[in-house]
């Protein structure tokens, strides 16, 4: 995956956790949109770390 493509990722969970989080507000859509998304967002990191910076 190259680096604009995982950034471009990361932007569309963090917009998704954003408006979940002012949509849902309190409710346990929220805690799940929440954490899935959050997962997500951690895994491109991880990813980015341990193959972006190998190559």
């Amino acid at each position: 995956m190259d680096n604009g493509m995982r950034w471009t990722l990361f932007g569309i969970l963090l917009t998704a956790n954003v408006i979940a989080g002012a949509v849902f507000n309190g409710t346990w859509i929220q805690i799940v949109a929440s954490s899935l998304t959050g997962a997500g967002m951690a895994g491109l990191v991880v990813e980015y770390f341990w193959r972006g910076r190998h190559r």
